[in-house]
C-alpha cells in the first residue's frame, strides 16, 4: 500500500532559565535549517506567524508572550529580532508521520457507503409510511 509522509510545522524552542519560560515560534516544515543556512531569507517565508509564544511548564499553558517577558529574556521586545534569536539558537521540534493512503481512502469510502445505505433505507421506510397514510384516504 502506498504511504504518504507528512511533517508537522516545526516548533523552535528556546528556554529562559531565569524566568522558567520556554519561548517558541512555529515555523514551516524544513524551513528553520534553510533559514539558518541563509539568515537573509525573509521571516514570513520561515514562520507561520510573526508571534512569539511562551510556555510555562508549571501551569502547562502556552500563550502569546508579553512585551515585558520578551524584554526580560531577550533584552528587546522587537518581534522580528526575537524571532531571529529563537530561530538561530532554539531547538527544533517536528514530527514526521506516515499514512497508508489506500486504507484511509477505503475506510472513508466504506463509511460513506454505509451512510448512503442507511439514508436510502430511512427514505424508503418514510415513503412507505406516507403511501400507507395516503391510501387510507382513498
Amino acid at each position: 500500500m502506498p504511504l504518504m509522509t507528512f511533517k508537522t510545522p516545526e516548533r523552535v524552542c528556546w528556554n529562559d532559565d531565569s524566568s522558567g519560560l520556554t519561548f517558541f515560534v512555529v515555523a514551516k516544515p524544513d524551513c528553520t535549517a534553510k533559514w539558518r543556512a541563509t539568515p537573509t531569507m525573509p521571516l514570513d517565508e520561515v514562520v507561520n506567524s510573526p508571534d512569539v509564544f511562551s510556555f510555562n511548564s508549571d501551569a502547562g499553558i502556552s500563550r502569546t508572550a508579553t512585551a515585558d517577558e520578551l524584554q526580560a529574556a531577550f533584552k528587546t521586545a522587537d518581534l522580528p529580532a526575537v524571532v531571529r534569536s529563537i530561530l538561530s539558537a532554539g531547538a527544533v521540534k517536528c514530527k514526521t508521520f506516515e499514512l497508508e493512503v489506500e486504507s484511509q481512502t477505503t475506510t472513508a469510502m466504506n463509511a460513506a457507503s454505509n451512510v448512503a445505505n442507511v439514508a436510502s433505507s430511512a427514505a424508503t421506510t418514510a415513503l412507505d409510511g406516507v403511501k400507507g397514510y395516503l391510501s387510507s384516504f382513498w
